[in-house]
């Protein structure tokens, strides 16, 4: 069952140890060539709270500095931010780890906060933007019904605004559900980002 299912890079695989407790299972990281070579274990175990997760990234001291740090933050990220209900991958590094710290900095983490010796980062998943979208869709539509009316620059003008208008109704209901997962508005989440 392990084989089934894993994230795979120029170099690396990333290999859950446990495919039903994938939230919770150490995930095993080896180099491509061979898969056998063990580098080291990402996990996302900890609290999991309002659309937020843990991750945790342990690599070998002799696969250390190698920019493979770098690259597994990335993978794990991509591979969370696929899932709906998670918009923020948040991880804790000792204040003295300075690659640790270089590695999610990389990655697109943010510096939140210290307590004690540990920093904090996070990385917040972009907002949909589905106006765009539907505003191309739009148009083509308005251009299709113009030739139609024999008027391309009304069918033009009504393309556009309908697709505004579903543009903007989608992209509403992904903020409301992403509020309602997180607890925190589209404008909170701007400040904490930066």
């Amino acid at each position: 069952m392990k084989d089934n299912f894993c994230l795979k890079s120029d170099t690396l695989t990333i290999t859950p140890s446990d495919m039903g407790k994938l939230w919770e299972s150490e995930w095993d990281i080896a180099f491509r060539k061979d898969g056998k070579e063990h580098i080291g274990t990402a996990t996302f175990a900890g609290e999991k709270i309002l659309g937020t997760v843990p991750l945790n990234v342990e690599l070998m001291p002799e696969y250390r500095n190698r920019g493979f740090g770098t690259e597994i933050i990335r993978m794990m990220v991509n591979w969370a931010f696929l899932h709906k209900n998670i918009f923020e991958v948040v991880s804790k590094v000792e204040h003295e780890n300075d690659k640790g710290i270089n590695a999610l900095q990389k990655a697109g983490f943010v510096y939140r906060g210290i307590e004690g010796k540990v920093e904090t980062y996070s990385i917040v998943k972009e907002k949909t933007s589905w106006t765009g979208v539907y505003l191309a869709i739009g148009i083509c539509i308005g251009l299709l019904l113009g030739i139609v009316l024999n008027s391309v620059w009304l069918g033009f003008v009504i393309g556009i605004a309908v697709g505004l208008c579903i543009g903007g109704i989608m992209d509403s209901s992904a903020t409301k559900y992403r509020e309602s997962v997180t607890g925190k508005s589209a404008r909170t989440a701007k400040r904490t980002k930066k």
